[in-house]
């Protein structure tokens, strides 16, 4: 099937593989264009050189925003950071084990009453991990994937510029990102991060581990959008029935015991039950509708303020990059092979595993957003690993570390694709195995 083919004759799956077909040709075309005429390519080469200066001005900023001790962000932000120097200060002695634990964290690093540094430090280690994500993807990082990255650093100067129990997030994060890999250790690294993570600090982190892993399990295969949300909802039946049975309570418990005291005048991004009621059936769907909130953040844009109005656009940009990518990722694969790699599927099962649960923990949208940002972390990862020739350029650089791979079997393996499949299979590299 070709480009060249009447449409009238195509189904809706082999015209959207003709676009493909089309796009690669064009790539090609102009990759070869450039080569011929430098100059013609400029504003392609240029792109990753203006998009890192614009992440190196903004990142200074955001530290020098947080040095000067964040002005203009309102005052219920800093909320955990009192807490944490209460603890620190001996004030405040009935605060959970998690609040102790950190601020214990805070007096080894020698930052108990250095909140400022501590702040720096906090952004700081965000910036670091964000780096390494973004590392040998930005040539072929987009516009608007530059916008996500910068947006991202805001983020981290609001919710890590401050004292905070998320500090420590950013290592389990780094374990997901830093082995691009295959193998034993790339699978069992950011589980056991996990572990720790909850057995530390937040324990709700055990069940993101358990629902990561089952994820991981369910999505190996090639799967498309609808078998992707029947898996979802299958684990949110799962879990609505397990709650009762084994913790005994309703899915949607802690939540609604954290917000009994609570009014959306005192919180204006509270979290309320979408259809009231209790039992297995009312936490489900009020479970699987607050995940949905998180993708298509309606609530936050409509109670949450100028700021969050502005957090709630950046999360849509977000989903929506990332749903697209997904989707021409699968357009190229050819048929058959698994759409996302072993390393994809790792960082697509973190991400879902981890909404999952928050859906099913938090109070409110703010304190949302404040869990989700190391995450973004991941999606940044996910979203560029997923741009045309991120993983070409992945392979590569795997080979030249290896020398294990013949590059005239490469480029015969390369060949036959192309006699296949046509121009699109030939961009991309041989299919790799789920695991």
């Amino acid at each position: 099937m070709t480009s060249g083919q009447p449409s009238a004759h195509l189904t809706r799956r082999d015209a959207a593989r003709a676009r493909a077909e089309a796009s690669a040709h064009r790539a090609v075309w102009r990759r070869q264009l450039t080569q011929r005429t430098p100059d013609i390519g400029g504003r392609e080469r240029d792109r990753p050189l203006v998009g890192g200066s614009l992440l190196l001005i903004a990142s200074l900023l955001a530290l020098a925003w947080v040095a000067a001790e964040q002005p203009g962000l309102p005052g219920h932000f800093a909320n955990d950071e009192g807490t944490i120097i209460s603890v620190n200060r001996g004030t405040f002695t009935e605060a959970d084990s998690s609040f102790r634990l950190i601020a214990a964290v805070y007096r080894w690093m020698g930052l108990a009453e250095l909140p400022t540094l501590a702040a720096l430090v906090g952004v700081a280690s965000y910036l670091l991990v964000l780096t390494v994500a973004i590392s040998c993807r930005t040539t072929t990082a987009e516009w608007v994937d530059w916008a996500i990255i910068i947006s991202c650093v805001a983020l981290a100067a609001v919710y890590h510029g401050a004292y905070t129990k998320d500090l420590l997030t950013v290592g389990a994060v780094l374990a997901l990102i830093a082995h691009r890999g295959r193998g034993l250790s790339a699978e069992l690294v950011p589980v056991a991060a996990m572990l720790l993570y909850a057995q530390g600090f937040r324990t709700y982190w055990f069940l993101v581990a358990g629902l990561y892993l089952a994820l991981r399990l369910a999505l190996r295969a090639r799967r498309g959008w609808t078998a992707t949300l029947a898996v979802v909802l299958v684990l949110y039946a799962g879990l609505s029935v397990v709650f009762p049975l084994v913790v005994g309570v309703d899915l949607d418990h802690y939540r609604l015991t954290v917000n009994e005291h609570r009014t959306a005048e005192s919180v204006n991004t509270l979290i309320v039950q979408f259809s009231p009621g209790a039992g297995p059936v009312s936490g489900f769907v009020n479970s699987v509708l607050t995940f949905a909130s998180f993708i298509i953040p309606i609530p936050l844009m409509l109670r949450g303020g100028a700021i969050y109005l502005v957090v709630a656009l950046v999360l849509l940009v977000i989903w929506g990059s990332l749903i697209a990518a997904i989707r021409s990722a699968r357009i190229r694969a050819p048929r058959g092979s698994s759409v996302l790699t072993a390393f994809q599927n790792r960082l697509f099962a973190a991400i879902l595993a981890f909404l999952i649960v928050q859906s099913i923990f938090e109070p409110d949208y703010g304190s949302f957003l404040r869990h989700l940002t190391p995450m973004l972390i991941v999606a940044v990862c996910l979203l560029l690993s997923l741009r045309p020739g991120a993983t070409a350029a992945a392979t590569r650089t795997d080979q030249r570390r290896t020398g294990t791979t013949d590059a005239a079997a490469t480029r015969t393996s390369a060949a036959t694709r192309a006699q296949e499949n046509g121009p699109a299979a030939a961009s991309t590299p041989a299919a790799e195995s789920a695991w």
